[in-house]
C-alpha cells in the first residue's frame, strides 16, 4: 500500500508532466489561501499544459464563502470542494445545492489524491473498459500497488479505488453501463488505465475478454 504522504506531488507532476516550462514565479491572488493551495497554485503556474483531466481549480481571485467553505474546485457537473477558514487544512466535499461533507484527508493528502485521480483521466495514452470481471481486474494491476485514499463521493459513493505503478495509475470503481452504475454490478469494476507510454499498456491485450476503448 502507498501512502499519501509519501509521494511528492511536485516530483509526481514533473514525472507525469514533464519539467515546468513557464517562469518560476509565484501565482497571484493567493495569499488569503492555505499554504498547501498556495504552493499547488504556484505549481500549476510552472507548467502551460493543463494539469487535471475533468476538474477544475478555481481562479485565487474567485475563491470565496460558500455555505461556511471557502470553494476552491469543482468538477463539471455540480461538485465543489472546499476548506473550512476556521480549519483550513480540513477539506469538504458537497454540491452546488447541498450540504457539506468532511473528506478524511487533509489538504496536503487531498490535493495528491486529486492530481493522481485527475492523472488517469488526463493521460496522453489509456485504456478504458466500463465492465471488466473482477477476476481479470487483478491481472490488469499486476504491476500497481494500491494508494490507500480516503473516501469520496465523487463521482459517486460506489467505493472508488487508485493503484499506482512505475509509470501507470489506474482507477476502479464500480461497473457502469451507458454512464451510469450497474443494477447489479457484484463480479464487475470499471477499470480505466493511464500510463506514460503506449508500451506500458501493451500487457492488457494480452488479457483475453476485455473491449477496451
Amino acid at each position: 500500500m502507498i501512502d499519501l504522504p509519501s509521494i511528492g506531488l511536485a516530483q509526481f507532476i514533473a514525472k507525469w508532466y514533464g519539467p515546468p516550462d513557464q517562469p518560476m514565479d509565484r501565482a497571484l491572488g493567493c495569499d488569503h489561501l492555505p499554504v498547501p493551495l498556495r504552493a499547488w497554485y504556484d505549481l500549476a503556474a510552472t507548467y502551460s499544459v493543463p494539469l487535471l483531466g475533468i476538474k477544475r481549480f478555481l481562479p485565487p481571485a474567485d475563491i470565496s464563502l460558500r455555505n461556511g467553505k471557502m470553494v476552491f474546485l469543482s468538477d463539471p457537473a455540480d461538485a465543489i470542494w472546499g476548506f473550512d477558514p476556521s480549519d483550513p487544512m480540513s477539506v469538504h466535499e458537497g454540491r452546488l445545492h447541498g450540504d457539506w461533507g468532511k473528506i478524511s484527508e487533509p489538504l496536503p493528502e487531498f490535493l495528491v489524491h486529486n492530481a493522481l485521480g485527475e492523472a488517469v483521466y488526463n493521460a496522453s495514452f489509456a485504456k478504458i473498459c466500463d465492465s471488466v470481471e473482477n477476476a481479470k481486474v487483478t491481472e490488469i494491476l499486476a504491476p500497481m500497488k494500491e494508494v490507500a485514499i480516503g473516501a469520496w463521493n465523487w463521482p459517486d459513493s460506489g467505493g472508488h479505488r487508485l493503484f499506482m505503478g512505475a509509470n501507470v495509475i489506474a482507477e476502479v470503481g464500480p461497473a457502469i453501463s451507458g454512464g451510469t452504475p450497474l443494477e447489479d454490478s457484484s463480479g464487475y469494476s470499471e477499470v480505466q488505465v493511464g500510463a506514460l507510454a503506449p508500451s506500458t499498456l501493451a500487457y492488457l491485450d494480452e488479457i483475453p475478454g476485455i473491449g477496451w476503448f
